[in-house]
């Protein structure tokens, strides 16, 4: 008897609490639903594209021995910045010095045989006017003077060799820059194309972006970027200077290369984020993003019209986190549902809230 009374009891309860929920409902559909509303605002946009890539020195090069010898010295050290031609480490000259002595008295020689025969050569030519000297011995005379003016030729050829090595002792900074590795040490013994150091750039440096390959039709050389690397504090700002002419076939990625003045503390090899801009506009029409909604497969937004909401299906551009561009379907001084927008449909009833959230 005890149950049969709980139950009556609980479905009495159950009748009461759907027809309060039913009356609350018909309530609110006849005052209409509570909104936020706004007007669309007028911004200007960048267009932009983002990547990742590495930052490089434009110039980098590895600094090689020209010539054999020992390192007598040592006048860098990593770190050290240096200017065009300065000098950067001597290897000992004493058997150059001595090729270059040896090269310069043998063109002398030759220079001494030269202007005997052509003297020679002169007083026969002089004799052969009455006929005193044969035809033979003049034209012997000539290629004898003909030899020894290759051979003097040849002599001044080992003497600029022997001179240019000799200057080869002296390593020379080939650009300003910075010293970034030094190879070698005071006493070693250095040979033709052996690494001494390696020398960077750093006033002008150079970004290695990769985009993904469906944004490559947007990106053009000369469009300007913005980059920031996590090992620096200044914002940096270049341009396009190439394009890869080909995607890369492991990573779906166009590789771009960015040109821009250093800030006064980038490095090289450093990560770097950069922010190309594809195009710009003045007057862009925005809206919060929460008052885009979808329905029926479309993007819409309700505008207010009087005390009515009424539905207009809108065309996208730009995204951001908290607004997005209306191409088309809005008007600028038209005033846009934002907050309560996913709960009315065409025609709905608007109560206007003064308040920023709807409680």
């Amino acid at each position: 008897m005890k149950r049969l009374v709980l139950g009556v009891l609980a479905l009495v309860l159950f009748g009461c609490g759907e027809s309060a929920e039913t009356d609350i409902g018909a309530i609110e559909a006849a005052v209409g639903t509570r909104v936020v509303v706004t007007t669309p605002r007028q911004q200007s946009i960048d267009y932009v594209l983002t990547a990742l890539g590495t930052i490089e020195s434009i110039h980098h090069p590895t600094i090689s021995a020209e010539t054999s010898g020992q390192i007598v010295g040592i006048d860098v050290h990593e770190g050290d910045a240096v200017e065009v031609r300065q000098l950067l480490a001597t290897i000992d000259n004493t058997l150059h010095k001595i090729e270059a002595e040896k090269a310069s008295a043998e063109l002398q020689r030759q220079e001494i045989q030269l202007n005997n025969q052509q003297r020679e050569v002169n007083r026969l030519l002089h004799l052969a006017k009455s006929q005193s000297v044969s035809k033979d011995k003049l034209e012997d005379e000539q290629a004898q003077l003909q030899m020894l003016t290759a051979q003097r030729g040849v002599a001044e050829k080992q003497r600029q060799q022997a001179l240019y090595l000799d200057s080869k002792t002296r390593v020379l900074a080939p650009h300003e820059g910075l010293i970034a590795r030094r190879h070698v040490s005071l006493g070693d013994y250095v040979t033709p194309g052996q690494p001494l150091f390696n020398l960077v750039s750093v006033k002008r440096l150079r970004a290695r972006l990769a985009f993904p390959e469906h944004q490559a039709t947007s990106i053009s050389v000369g469009k300007q970027v913005r980059l920031q690397t996590p090992a620096a504090l200044a914002i940096a700002v270049g341009t396009v200077t190439s394009v890869n002419p080909q995607i890369d076939p492991l990573s779906r990625a166009l590789e771009v290369i960015v040109e821009f003045d250093n800030p006064g503390d980038w490095y090289p090899g450093a990560s770097v984020d950069a922010t190309l801009i594809v195009d710009q506009t003045e007057h862009a029409l925005t809206v919060p993003t929460v008052s885009v909604v979808r329905r029926g497969g479309n993007e819409v937004v309700f505008v207010v019209d009087g005390e009515v909401a009424r539905q207009r299906t809108v065309k996208l551009g730009w995204r951001e986190d908290d607004w997005v561009e209306v191409v088309e379907g809005v008007m600028a001084k038209e005033r846009v549902v934002t907050e309560g927008s996913a709960l009315i449909h065409d025609g709905s009833e608007l109560v206007i809230s003064s308040n920023k959230a709807i409680p």
